[in-house]
């Protein structure tokens, strides 16, 4: 794979992350509040939800494609 390719398959992994994250989050950081009152408003929350996922996710990606074999 090029680099420029892998590149852009990164990218466009970290758009489809980012939105899939915008249309769920409301209901998921709606859930945290509820669960977690008082501690931290819905806007933390829910850039704590998206660090997490979308540093976890990419993480996970490179390493995969980092440690694919050289033969393909």
């Amino acid at each position: 794979m090029s680099r420029k390719l892998a590149i852009f398959a990164f990218w466009v992994l970290g758009f489809g992350i980012g939105f899939i994250g915008y249309l769920s989050l409301p209901n998921i950081a709606h859930w945290l509040a509820l669960s977690i009152p008082n501690y931290l408003n819905q806007a933390v929350l829910g850039a704590l939800i998206a660090g997490v996922v979308g540093s976890a996710i990419s993480t996970f990606a490179i390493v995969t494609w980092a440690n694919r074999s050289a033969a393909v």
